[in-house]
């Protein structure tokens, strides 16, 4: 076990992750309508995966200290998986639709939710040497909504134009820093994953969805 996952357990039993081997899902526990995107599971690989009460729970202390967002938004799922030797932490955050707004929210949900995780890892004597990943899931865009991102001069429909394309993007910690000053937020890389067909449960294997 990491030393790192092994040590958060002990200072935070209540939220130990639990190991998980072959595949790890995700679920959005409050979809709006029968329509919404329900699961993705990620395939062919081992980790721990960190309860869902986390992110939501360690929202209280930074809304009685006046904190905006992104400290008070929270992700659907986190997930750590060594990869190849790489040590990964995946945030991730799944969406119904690839509007502009809701692919700028999910972003901002996944660097807030990261960096309270961050700020509770800070106090182990084993200080986590990972890759951050942030995932975002949503149904595969449509013609009209692409067509609206491209008219949109704004940062987010511009982050929102890119992930679509590239289906990666790096936030690096040098550009995030001016952005979300005072905070310190490291090197983050947004993976995205258009799910075809409107299906509402979607399957992506760990290192595909890492070469994205």
């Amino acid at each position: 076990m990491d030393a790192t996952i092994e040590e958060f357990g002990k200072l935070y039993p209540a939220y130990a992750t639990l190991y998980f081997k072959d595949e790890c899902e995700i679920v959005e526990t409050a979809p709006k309508s029968e329509l919404d995107f329900r699961r993705l599971v990620v395939s062919g690989g081992e980790g721990y995966a960190f309860p869902r009460e986390l992110a939501g729970d360690s929202v209280s202390f930074y809304s009685k200290a006046g904190c905006q967002e992104p400290m008070l938004l929270n992700s659907d799922g986190i997930f750590f998986a060594e990869v190849d030797g790489r040590k990964c932490l995946f945030v991730c955050e799944l969406k119904s639709s690839f509007g502009v707004a809701q692919i700028s929210h999910a972003k901002e949900q996944i660097v807030g939710t990261l960096l309270r995780l961050q700020a509770q890892l800070s106090i182990l004597q084993s200080l986590p040497e990972w890759e951050y990943h942030g995932v975002i899931v949503s149904y595969e865009p449509t013609g009209s909504q692409l067509v609206v991102a491209s008219k949109l001069t704004s940062r987010d429909a511009s982050f929102s134009r890119y992930l679509c394309a590239k289906k990666h993007k790096l936030i690096s910690s040098s550009i995030a820093n001016k952005y979300y000053a005072p905070l310190a937020l490291p090197d983050v890389n947004i993976h995205y994953v258009a799910v075809p067909d409107r299906q509402n449960e979607y399957q992506v294997d760990l290192r595909e969805l890492l070469r994205l």
